[in-house]
């Protein structure tokens, strides 16, 4: 996720400068303050010891416990294989938000939309 305001172009740059003020960061705590999608806690992730992420935004709390607090890395093949080869359906989704349905908003493509499996209006 990306929008106006993230830090994602300067996160190369925070890393450089950050290492040179501070040096070795093995034993650092990383404070992502105004952490937003956490662009530059998950810069850090993997060089500190622990990443604090802040922010007053619940939807940056959802996306950093994700992004900051997962150690492990999810095996997702699995998982997009069983969904790719599901039958096609037209459901709530290709009706609601795409040209197959009402027509007026297309959110997603209709061959995407083809995938919704719950129909519950």
């Amino acid at each position: 996720m990306n929008y106006i305001g993230s830090k994602l172009k300067l996160s190369s740059f925070l890393e450089e400068a950050i290492r040179e003020t501070v040096g070795e960061l093995q034993d650092k705590v990383f404070c992502d303050i105004f952490a937003g999608t956490g662009i530059v806690g998950r810069t850090f992730k993997p060089y500190v010891k622990t990443v604090i992420a802040n922010d007053i935004e619940h939807y940056s709390y959802v996306l950093n416990r994700n992004y900051i607090g997962n150690y492990t890395p999810l095996d997702y093949k699995e998982y997009l294989n069983t969904l790719n080869n599901l039958a096609t359906k037209s459901g709530f989704i290709t009706k609601h938000y795409s040209l197959a349905g009402h027509g007026e908003r297309q959110y997603f493509s209709d061959e995407q939309c083809f995938k919704d499996r719950y129909y519950k209006i």
